[in-house]
């Protein structure tokens, strides 16, 4: 039996019980009538606590506030530059793919350059990111 139909009924015996409640002239009660409130007192009590106790409310997973600091180690890259410079960093497309708060990288970690064999490249440089909080594993 649920809580609400256990709630209804109550209600329903409090309600036709009270229609029977003696009338201004009539003072006194009969030890009936003072066990069927006292029953009926106790059974919308019990409903009650048992409406409180029984927490339906899913449980929301938690959410980790620093989720944005953690960047998918399969994004990172280490290529040559033209110039002959290694550079490590996150590619722009790997981290659009991979990566849920592209919006929140700093402008000043990003990067555009040219490979060795003169490929166009972007994204966003590892030492400056890690400088800036952001963890990830590395290679």
């Amino acid at each position: 039996m649920s809580t609400k139909t256990l709630t209804a009924g109550v209600l329903a015996i409090s309600l036709s019980l009270t229609s029977m409640a003696p009338s201004p002239a009539q003072a006194s009660f009969s030890e009936e009538d003072a066990v069927v409130g006292i029953i009926t007192l106790l059974l919308l009590g019990a409903a009650i606590h048992n409406s409180r106790d029984s927490d339906t409310r899913p449980e929301r997973p938690r959410v980790d506030p620093n989720a944005h600091l953690r960047l998918p180690d399969n994004c990172l890259r280490r290529v040559i530059r033209r110039n002959g410079d290694p550079i490590r960093f996150f590619p722009q497309r790997c981290m659009n793919n991979n990566y849920n708060y592209v919006s929140r990288l700093p402008d000043r970690c990003h990067v555009q350059f040219r490979t060795q064999n003169g490929q166009r490249r972007a994204g966003w440089r590892a030492r400056c990111l890690r400088n800036e909080g952001f963890r990830f594993n590395r290679h």
